[in-house]
């Protein structure tokens, strides 16, 4: 992607509070097989994290389906997806990826192609959206950031550091 440094910076910026955010992309796959991989129930809808409170103690995401696959997003910097649901959703020839960020961890980068997957640690947040945008494929847009913003949330499983293992749904 040949986009600058200042439009990554300020895609950032549209997605949340980089110190507390995870973000999710998919690329070729559904809503359903997402939300299935990360243990979120559909059925379950939640209020926006921001909206919230009381602390609570389990996830919340918002997955909203783009043109070529699916993107997510979780505020808490906890709930990331543990590197077996990023293989999940990287089954049939999918690919994906998440950039978390929380106030007591290192910023962290995994992704997924083909059912493989990969973790790595950037140096800043918008390297790890651009990361993801090379992974999967798709270009993260300010209108996706809308997208999320007004997005419905969903319950997920309770917080944990789901990056060090965790189990996903097939």
């Amino acid at each position: 992607m040949a986009a600058s440094a200042d439009y990554y910076d300020d895609l950032v910026d549209a997605f949340g509070d980089p110190e507390s955010l995870t973000l999710l992309v998919v690329a070729g796959a559904t809503r359903d097989c997402v939300a299935r991989a990360l243990d979120v129930d559909l059925h379950e809808p939640v209020a926006h994290p921001w909206d919230e409170k009381d602390d609570t103690d389990y996830s919340a995401w918002a997955l909203v389906e783009i043109d070529g696959g699916v993107i997510g997003v979780e505020h808490t910097g906890y709930g990331d997806p543990a590197v077996t649901a990023l293989e999940v959703m990287a089954r049939g020839g999918n690919a994906a990826a998440v950039v978390r960020s929380n106030p007591q961890a290192p910023l962290r980068f995994g992704c997924a192609r083909h059912g493989g997957s990969d973790d790595a640690s950037p140096d800043g947040f918008s390297v790890g959206l651009v990361m993801a945008e090379d992974v999967t494929g798709l270009e993260l847009t300010h209108e996706h950031a809308m997208l999320l913003a007004a997005a419905q949330f969903f319950r997920g499983p309770s917080i944990a550091p789901a990056h060090l293992g965790g189990t996903a749904r097939v």
